[in-house]
Order: structure tokens, then C-alpha cells, then sequence
């Protein structure tokens, strides 16, 4: 009787907790003290080594549109900047620790109020050009918020987003970069007046 009480207690306040919607995040201060409405989202970067066969898909400008895309929805006046890393085949430079000084110059544009900086630290995909096989795709991320001049970071958030069976190619892809999008953007509250 007593297990049965505690069952039906436990799943009343598991619903009651699945009914309450989730509160949007909250900004930090740092965030807060620059209230960031446009946001220049600069190339993204590879923190690990890049893919190294000879037909691999490079992913990062798929996921800098995907990023530019969650920015606006989010209500940012968000635009991508900059041309793309070079692309070789080495190790690229990892993101830097939380209050390390930024790896960046200035922002990007004049009309930006912040730069989204992004480095992958996780890339593994099979079969993705055209191979016989299962096809998956795995990335990790992080992204940075930098804001003021000299730049100083006001926000951080990190992902991974893991995919794989019958899709075609595009489609895995799409669906690999919306999902580190959501996650590496999970925690950046929406600017004024933004959707979410």
C-alpha cells in the first residue's frame, strides 16, 4: 500500500513537473551589461583535426547558416562575417579556456554588437560521399560570445549532437547541424524582443 502511495506520488509530481513549461535562461551579467542585439556569427573553426579522406564533407559553413538561421529566430539581427578558415588538413587551434583573453582582432562590423565565434572539437562521419555503408556523423562544438571593445567573452555554450541511419547525405547533415545548433545555443537567452 505504502509503495503504491510513494508510485502514485512520484508520478503525480513527475507530470506536474513535465507540465510546467521551461523558463527561458537567464542572462549573465556580463551578457546582461551589453544587451547584444546583432550578432556577427565569424567562420567556424576546427579545434580538431579536420577530416582527413579524400572526398570528407566539410560541415562548417552548413553549420554557420544553421547558427545564423537560430540567432534570428532568437530575435538577434545575426548575419555571418568574414570568409572561411582555409581548409587543410591538420590539426586546427582549440578554443580558449574560459577567461583566457579572445583569439579574435575586433568585431568583424561595425553594426555588430558581438561575434559568435565557433570551433568544432569533434568530427567523425562514414560514408557520407557516396560509399557503400551505414552512414553516421558525429559533432562537438563550443561557441563563444564575445561583446565590447577590447572583445571580452559574455556567454559560452557547448554541444554534441550524434546521428546516424538511412538518411541521404544532405539530410544527415542538416539534421547533425540543427541539433549542435540547439545545443551549443541552448543556455543564450533570446534578445529583446526575440522569440524564445
Amino acid at each position: 500500500m505504502i509503495t503504491r502511495l510513494l508510485l502514485l506520488a512520484g508520478m503525480a509530481l513527475l507530470g506536474a513537473a513535465c507540465a510546467r513549461p521551461i523558463d527561458p535562461p537567464l542572462p549573465s551579467a556580463a551578457l546582461a551589461a551589453h544587451d547584444i542585439r546583432s550578432v556577427a556569427v565569424g567562420p567556424v573553426a576546427y579545434a580538431t583535426f579536420q577530416p582527413n579522406e579524400h572526398c570528407s564533407t566539410f560541415i562548417d559553413e552548413d553549420l554557420r547558416s544553421a547558427l545564423v538561421r537560430e540567432l534570428r529566430h532568437r530575435g538577434y539581427d545575426a548575419f555571418a562575417a568574414g570568409n572561411s578558415v582555409p581548409r587543410s588538413f591538420s590539426a586546427g587551434s582549440p578554443p580558449p579556456l574560459p577567461g583566457d583573453p579572445p583569439p579574435v582582432g575586433q568585431i568583424p562590423s561595425p553594426s555588430a554588437q558581438g561575434l559568435l565565434s565557433v570551433w568544432i572539437e569533434e568530427y567523425w562521419e562514414n560514408s557520407l560521399c557516396g560509399w557503400e555503408g551505414p552512414k553516421y556523423l558525429t559533432m562537438g562544438g563550443v561557441a563563444v560570445l564575445y561583446a565590447g571593445s577590447p572583445p571580452v567573452e559574455v556567454w559560452r555554450g557547448r554541444a554534441r549532437a550524434v546521428e546516424q541511419g538511412g538518411y541521404p547525405a544532405r539530410e544527415l547533415m542538416w539534421l547533425v547541424t540543427s541539433r549542435l545548433t540547439d545545443g551549443l545555443l541552448q543556455t543564450l537567452p533570446a534578445a529583446q524582443g526575440g522569440q524564445r
